[in-house]
């Protein structure tokens, strides 16, 4: 499964919990970051998140850009993003930023000047090194997990990894003047980072291997390692967030939340153990069981939502979940299908009501999506066993440039006499795939001959027979 891409992630989170906080120190002071792209794809905004704004401008037909920068009051991380690229910046009132890259190896070639170029500098080492950099260049937790890797195995990957990223940032220090408040934060997400690689253990197991994780009792003891208690201040900003979503490892190592009434009981008691009664725990519980309604049983979630409601003491968190709660109850099974009207290859307008009668296997997906493309091969042998029956299988493309899409119909198996393809480029979150919750992709739906839907989240073609029995059934009913 593939988030949108990583920025959407970002957004996503941003929108979730609201401005990031500010570092400390600093005056307000004009800020300017500017910058060259070289080769970049033309047309384009340039769009830079910080603190409680958002400055943006169009990419010039050189490749230059200026964002001047009036309201930054403190030390800040930012956001940085370009076409579907998009890099952290740490921003000061009062920096003159300047940053140059080759665009199609962005995170390699990323380099800054200027003051406030030594942090930036450090952080675009720092994520090309240890996050986007080749892989095998530095081993990373997550690329030596294996269905047989056990969770002591897990803990030691983490633990040198850790180290790795901790003697970097002491190395780079004593060559570099950073800032003392940069030093602490960026040592506290290495930590938060240690954490949330462990945290992902249990589920990675559980989808790789098929089973639950057996761990020793006292596995989740590195939590008490780090300040849970103490990062209400930090709570807004993205590797906290991160950290916050992979806690559901902690509380679900299945990956499945239970639809007993006393479940969301115990996990807030958990999270309240681990984080206190703070503006984390809150957001903790908030993320896992907004996962659960889309990726998961949103039944069990509305088993739960009367405890979400007597524990959660934020107010907009719980505007959100009502939101959230109100939308997916309109997508349980036996309700009606969304409608929607989008184009396709030839720019004729397609309903979903077109297909009243027969059964429809609705596909979200992206040309940029790997693990969308990875289900092509399956997705053929699939449709092979359904030729000349009342099935369609219905694709809606997300991607931003209909170039891109028409070029993966080209180049792809994807087309054929049961196949319609359809792009929606409406602008997220108003779209096809906000309307069905689709907020990561490939995103399978099952619709019946009725208009109904029969699976929400329906199995993969790569299920094999998962999914032949499901089409099966629907037909039958």
């Amino acid at each position: 499964m593939l988030l949108l891409s990583s920025y959407a992630f970002v957004v996503a989170l941003r929108l979730l919990a609201g401005p990031a906080a500010p570092l400390p120190g600093g005056s307000s002071a004009e800020t300017v970051l500017s910058g060259h792209f070289d080769h970049a794809p033309a047309g384009d905004t340039v769009r830079l998140w910080y603190g409680s704004g958002k400055a943006q401008t169009v990419l010039g037909p050189a490749g230059d850009f200026k964002l001047v920068i009036k309201d930054l009051k403190d030390a800040n991380s930012a956001m940085l993003q370009y076409s579907r690229q998009h890099t952290s910046i740490y921003l000061s009132p009062g920096d003159q930023l300047r940053i140059t890259l080759d665009f199609p190896r962005f995170d390699e070639t990323l380099r800054y000047t200027g003051r406030g170029a030594d942090a930036n500098n450090y952080l675009a080492q720092s994520l090309y090194k240890f996050e986007y950099g080749p892989a095998g260049a530095v081993p990373r937790p997550q690329e030596q997990l294996t269905p047989a890797t056990t969770p002591e195995q897990a803990r030691r990957s983490a633990d040198a990894f850790r180290q790795q990223r901790q003697a970097f940032l002491a190395a780079y220090a004593k060559t570099h003047p950073l800032p003392a408040a940069f030093q602490r934060t960026e040592a506290l997400d290495i930590d938060l980072e240690w954490g949330r690689n462990l945290l992902d253990y249990p589920a990675y197991h559980h989808f790789a291997a098929k089973q639950v994780a057996v761990l020793p009792p006292n596995y989740f003891d590195f939590l008490g390692q780090l300040p849970l208690k103490k990062l209400d201040s930090q709570v807004k900003r993205e590797p906290v967030l991160r950290f916050i979503n992979s806690y559901a490892g902690r509380l679900l190592p299945e990956g499945q939340l239970s639809a007993d009434p006393a479940t969301a009981g115990r996990l807030y008691a958990q999270a309240t153990a681990d984080f206190g009664l703070t503006r984390a725990r809150d957001q903790a519980l908030y993320q896992l069981l907004s996962f659960q309604l889309v990726e998961g049983d949103a039944g069990a979630v509305l088993v739960a939502y009367p405890t979400f409601r007597a524990q959660n003491r934020d107010s907009t968190l719980a505007r959100y979940m009502h939101d959230q709660v109100s939308q997916q109850s309109r997508l349980l099974p036996g309700q009606p299908a969304p409608a929607f009207t989008l184009r396709d290859a030839n720019g004729q307008p397609v309903s979903l009501g077109d297909f009243r009668g027969k059964v429809v296997y609705l596909d979200f997906w992206a040309s940029w999506c790997r693990p969308c493309m990875a289900e092509v091969p399956a997705g053929v042998e699939l449709k092979k066993q359904f030729v000349g029956r009342d099935v369609v299988f219905l694709y809606i493309s997300i991607d931003r440039r209909a170039d891109d899409w028409r070029k993966a119909l080209a180049m792809q198996p994807l087309t054929g006499p049961s196949s319609v393809h359809l792009l929606n480029q409406e602008a997220w979150p108003k779209s096809a795939g906000e309307t069905y919750q689709a907020t990561a992709i490939p995103s399978y739906w099952l619709i019946g001959c009725d208009g109904r839907i029969k699976r929400a989240h329906a199995p993969r073609p790569s299920s094999g027979t998962e999914i032949v029995a499901a089409i099966e059934s629907a037909l039958r009913e």
